[in-house]
């Protein structure tokens, strides 16, 4: 064996080997476009569910001349879960449709986020040497991924943005040899 088969000594020199081969292949990561269809149909089908909750409050007020105490508050149940569903609905139409738009896109150079819709574009690009922390937070019932830049530029993006979004921060800290630290 020569001397030139045999990895360089020293701290982090196989690290770096490494890096550069995860660098090397590009990888895109987006949605399921199934998953985000199901997430649009389960809208629709909350819309439908409202209507059919409404029907059933109309069935409980009418005629006037059966209404009783009881019956009035089984119809205003009825008509606040028929709210919240309605409501609902269009939430998880806006948020399947958005989802289908996200990915990340992580090649030699860097990586590409592209975080906005087709109206609104939100396109962040980050060269590997210019990002100095990934960072992690649960925000309520959300978890919050943080990939910052040098110059201040922030990525974020959270479990309403990726349906994985665990995934996408360690592909990054893979290829970056950042550490994911708790924010």
């Amino acid at each position: 064996m020569s001397e030139s088969e045999f990895p360089a000594s020293g701290s982090g020199a196989g690290i770096n080997a490494q890096i550069d081969v995860y660098r090397a292949r590009p990888v895109s990561v987006r949605n399921s476009r199934i998953l985000c269809w199901m997430t649009m149909a389960i809208g629709v089908s909350a819309l439908f569910m409202a209507v059919c909750m409404l029907l059933f409050v109309m069935s409980l007020l009418f005629p006037l001349s059966g209404l009783t105490a009881g019956k009035g508050l089984s119809a205003f149940q009825w008509a606040l879960g028929a709210f919240a569903i309605g409501a609902m609905g269009p939430w998880l139409w806006q948020m399947g449709r958005e989802m289908a738009n996200y990915h990340v896109r992580l090649d030699s150079r860097g990586v590409q986020f592209s975080l906005g819709t087709r109206k609104k574009p939100q396109e962040l690009f980050l060269a590997w040497d210019q990002i100095c922390a990934i960072k992690h937070k649960r925000a309520g019932n959300a978890q919050l991924y943080m990939v910052q830049g040098t110059d201040g530029s922030l990525a974020s993006f959270t479990s309403y943005t990726f349906y994985r979004p665990r995934k996408v921060a360690r592909l990054i800290a893979e290829r970056t040899g950042l550490a994911i630290q708790d924010a």
